[in-house]
């Protein structure tokens, strides 16, 4: 399987006007994306889930999109809270009638298991639930849009396992097997998400692919104070710098010419295989339709770009 060679850097792209919106944007792959869509003059709105660490996010995106003459926001919202989720779709949907690019970037991982006030693991809540609920929120202007979904996975979905218990012992946290677990199920939920949501939404014009940005020197190493993180993060100086997720993120959406690339799993620039489970139909579909519920969304029906098919 080939790399993506195409560049990612210059106003060349076509990017100049089209519409993207990155969540996770104040630090790490989410910053370097966005700063990156900014500068080659996307307008860009940025979800972070405070305006503490958000404003310098968005100050440093504005100053790297000024002589491109990108327009950036910032957006507050906690991805692990459904309210949050719905508010942001809402408020994105009525300013955006088209987005072309949706990078779904935002993560935790926890070294113990907490749960969010409706009732979910947060990692779970956070790394899937959260983005599956704004990406079907936003349907109606992806599809007027380019419609170029990335969800930003990991190769650590390698060691997620949703076939280890019931789905919803997993989402609700009485399966819970510690951090690492929880964040490689939350992974392997991205890429059967990505799979699913072509076959779902492809008819639209829509498109999704799955992306592992590389062990990079990112806060979520800081947050984990398990055994693990504590190591990872006393090795960050051994890491690539988010940059190089950057520009992976950046190499799935810059050439309008490669919107037929569709329903992959990238490590980092190569297009490589994920884990078998990752291609289970029955599991993406019952993934899909747990999550539905879950969410409180639409049920499958109508065809139309607001809901699944």
């Amino acid at each position: 399987m080939e790399a993506m060679t195409d560049a990612t850097d210059g106003t060349d792209l076509g990017l100049k006007g089209q519409v993207a919106v990155v969540t996770g944007a104040n630090s790490g792959v989410g910053k370097s994306a966005a700063d990156l869509l900014a500068r080659v003059g996307a307008d860009v709105t940025l979800v972070c889930r405070s305006r503490e660490r958000g404003e310098p996010a968005l100050s440093d995106a504005r100053q790297a999109g000024a002589a491109a003459g990108a327009a950036v926001r910032l957006e507050i919202a906690d991805l692990s809270l459904q309210a949050d989720v719905r508010a942001l779709a809402d408020r994105l949907a009525a300013r955006c009638p088209a987005i072309d690019i949706l990078v779904n970037n935002a993560g935790v991982w926890l070294h113990r298991r907490q749960i969010t006030p409706e009732g979910f693991e947060v990692t779970f809540a956070t790394n899937h639930l959260g983005h599956f609920l704004l990406s079907h929120r936003l349907l109606a202007p992806l599809a007027a849009g380019r419609g170029r979904i990335v969800n930003v996975s990991s190769e650590a979905h390698r060691n997620g396992d949703l076939r280890r218990a019931a789905l919803e012992s997993i989402v609700r946290g009485d399966a819970w097997k510690g951090g690492f677990q929880a964040y490689g199920d939350t992974k392997l939920a991205n890429a059967l998400f990505t799979f699913e949501s072509v076959r779902r939404w492809g008819a639209h014009g829509i498109t999704a692919n799955a992306v592992h940005p590389g062990v990079l020197r990112t806060q979520i190493w800081r947050k984990n104070r398990s055994a693990l993180g504590l190591l990872l993060n006393a090795a960050k100086g051994l890491m690539a710098k988010p940059e190089v997720g950057g520009h992976a993120v950046m190499r799935l959406v810059a050439d309008p010419a490669r919107d037929e690339v569709t329903g992959r799993y990238f490590k980092v620039e190569s297009e490589v295989a994920a884990t078998a489970q990752a291609y289970d139909k029955d599991l993406a579909r019952e993934l899909w339709d747990r999550s539905l519920e879950w969410t409180g969304s639409a049920p499958a029906g109508g065809g139309g770009p607001g809901q699944p098919q």
